[in-house]
């Protein structure tokens, strides 16, 4: 069996920062929507204070054992302010692929955010104690493994069921992470403020919800469905 192949790029190319501030801007869960599930992380990853919101431009961190911290560790090496760091640990939560003096780090070169489809350990330190930057994790748990092996840096990573390539857009808060492209953000952020400006409309003329959604014209069109 030949040796997987780890590839560290140090750099790539990064969406307009105007399109992510209009990123920034969304409701999480209108974006979501919008996007489509595929774009939407597992629900279990969710920020260590319900009320983050992050966003910002995806750097991708993949150990090539879930457990090793050692490419993680090197991320903030690269990272440039405003990105956010995705780690790539496979949806594992047994042990921490993360923790504090990460953050620190992270903060320091500027990190927006990290998003891990794993665990983080120093969770009170990291949420209360000592908050620099949010942090969105699949788990909490208070113990890692002393693994050093190697893996890559802004490749095409899978975190919460989703494929994140270096660049795309992280939207984020308590509902949960959009994943958006960079190609597709501009029509998603159409959609999604002409949805907020239908939502505004109806709800000043108060327009019930079913009404809006002819919930009842819906249901009517099923012929097992009997009205007295």
């Amino acid at each position: 069996m030949s040796a997987a192949i780890q590839v560290v790029n140090t750099d790539f190319q990064r969406p307009p920062s105007a399109l992510v501030a209009a990123v920034a801007k969304l409701h999480v869960g209108v974006a979501g929507f919008e996007a489509g599930p595929r774009q939407v992380m597992h629900a279990a990853i969710k920020p260590l204070d319900p009320t983050w919101r992050v966003c910002g431009t995806a750097f991708t961190v993949r150990a090539e054992q879930w457990e090793d911290r050692l490419v993680g560790e090197l991320a903030p090496k690269y990272v440039k302010p405003g990105d956010i760091i995705v780690v790539d640990a496979g949806g594992h939560t047994d042990v921490a692929v993360w923790g504090q003096s990460m953050t620190v780090n992270a903060h320091r070169a500027g990190a927006a955010g990290v998003v891990i489809d794993g665990s983080t350990m120093n969770s009170a330190l990291i949420a209360r104690e000592r908050h620099l930057i949010p942090v969105f994790a699949r788990g909490v748990v208070p113990t890692a493994r002393g693994a050093d092996g190697p893996g890559s840096l802004n490749v095409p990573v899978i975190c919460g069921g989703v494929i994140v390539f270096p660049g795309d857009i992280i939207l984020g808060d308590s509902d949960g992470i959009v994943v958006l492209k960079p190609e597709m953000a501009e029509a998603i952020i159409a959609a999604t403020q002409d949805h907020d400006a239908r939502r505004r409309e109806d709800t000043a003329k108060d327009v019930p919800y079913y009404e809006r959604q002819n919930s009842e014209q819906k249901l009517r069109a099923f012929p097992s469905v009997r009205w007295t």
